[in-house]
């Protein structure tokens, strides 16, 4: 439109109101033109405004009825919100402007997504990630869980990432395209866990006193399960001790396990005490031989050669 003023500019420098004011009066009748049609797509906008809040409410309704996940609850309602909302800015388009070809916006997305998609690799990737976590459930807030070097409670899972509260008081944050694609111990997965305990007895206890004694601890400490049953076996025969492995269980979480197994620990220990049996350390047994005897390590052979042999001058 300027173009089009200073090129009708008259020679004495001077503008034409005519030409200004027949412009201003062109936009303003084709304004008066559209306006039915811009007020027909406002109002179809809202409409689908109001259809995307109600399907948004209707998405989590479903979730807290199904017993799924909030936080995926809520993201798959804003998804098909926000999917509603896009297809009604194209339809208010079209409506205001019937020329318009939402398929050509379309394929005009589709070029553009391929290029956005290869810079967003990884933020899709633990995107998609973090809603399978959500949906599938392999671990949920407040579960111990063990991925790689981290130890911890889960705190939060969003769709992009994992967040850990360690044993120490820190935070591991964990991209959810790691964890997802990785091995995870998850240690309450279920509520009852197994602890061990090695016990060494010495070769001339008894093997059978020492396993009731063992037992008897079991079956009277605290936090120790009786289902299923504890055990007390031995497993190796060792160069200075006979070796027992006592399994038992307790409840998952750390801070039972830990609790209880300080508890048995202490009561086999006072018990096996109490029992006389020993709980020998590692030791060794060095024996000299001579070779000069009739046979090794001959004690009489031995004697004689230090009482014969004269000593040297000091």
């Amino acid at each position: 439109m300027v173009i089009y003023l200073f090129q009708n500019e008259p020679a004495n420098g001077s503008f034409d109101l005519d030409v200004i004011w027949n412009s201003i009066l062109g936009m303003v009748n084709a304004l008066l033109y559209r306006l039915p049609y811009i007020v027909a797509g406002v109002i179809v906008f809202l409409v689908f405004l109001v259809i995307a809040r109600l399907v948004n409410r209707a998405v989590n309704a479903a979730g807290e009825r199904t017993r799924l996940d909030v936080t995926l609850a809520n993201l798959l309602g804003r998804l098909a919100s926000f999917v509603i909302t896009v297809l009604g800015v194209l339809v208010a388009a079209v409506v205001v402007f019937p020329a318009f070809q939402p398929g050509d916006l379309i394929a005009g997305l589709g070029l553009t997504s391929v290029a956005v998609g290869f810079a967003f690799k990884d933020v899709l990737q633990n995107f998609f990630a973090g809603i399978l976590i959500l949906w599938r459930k392999p671990f949920v807030v407040g579960d111990q869980i063990k991925f790689r070097e981290f130890d911890g409670t889960v705190e939060e899972i969003n769709v992009r990432s994992t967040r850990i509260k360690t044993y120490d008081g820190e935070r591991a944050v964990i991209p959810n395209g790691d964890i997802y694609t990785n091995a995870v111990l998850v240690r309450t997965a279920f509520d009852r866990r197994r602890a061990s305990l090695a016990v060494g007895i010495g070769y001339q206890d008894s093997i059978e006193k020492a396993r009731s004694a063992i037992m008897a601890v079991l079956e009277r400490t605290e936090g120790v399960l009786k289902e299923p049953e504890p055990s007390a076996n031995v497993v190796a025969l060792a160069p200075s001790s006979v070796d027992l492995k006592v399994l038992f269980w307790t409840k998952s979480k750390k801070a039972d396990v830990r609790l209880t197994s300080d508890r048995v620990a202490t009561g086999i220990k006072l018990a096996l005490d109490e029992a006389g049996i020993d709980m020998p350390y590692p030791h060794s047994v060095v024996l000299f031989h001579d070779k000069t005897g009739t046979r090794d390590g001959d004690i009489e052979r031995v004697k004689y050669l230090s009482a014969t042999t004269p000593r040297k001058p000091e």
